[in-house]
């Protein structure tokens, strides 16, 4: 018999379940908490470190936007051939989206990365 297309199952409601419960008990959200406020305050600190390049920052948690005085593809394009994955919106503005489970290493990676990219482009 089928209902629904779309309808729940047992299966992908008891998977749903418990990564709702890894979230909840693991220390998932704390950390996406924490990691929000130390990749704002590392990207704040590109914005006055390089007036030139970076405009504003903005975004809440996790979810980050860098509006940049310049197109951002170039500076998209250098981070992935470095391993680092963003996105342009806008034309300049760097999104930042990065997993729940980012820990400090890769932020603090992905700021000396976008640091060096900055100092090349005075």
């Amino acid at each position: 018999m089928h209902g629904t297309t779309f309808g729940g199952n047992p299966v992908a409601c008891a998977a749903g379940v418990v990564v709702l419960q890894q979230i909840m008990e693991n220390g998932v959200m704390k950390n996406a908490e924490t990691a929000g406020k130390t990749l704002k305050a590392s990207l704040s600190g590109l914005k006055k470190e390089f007036p030139s390049v970076v405009k504003d920052v903005r975004g809440f948690g996790l979810m980050l936007g860098m509006e940049l005085t310049r197109e951002g593809e170039p500076i998209v394009s250098e981070l992935r051939s470095r391993g680092i994955l963003l996105n342009c919106t806008n034309q300049n503005v760097l999104r930042f989206l990065p997993p729940l489970i980012i820990g400090e290493e890769h932020i603090a990676e992905t700021i000396r990365q976008l640091r060096e990219i900055f100092l090349n482009l005075r």
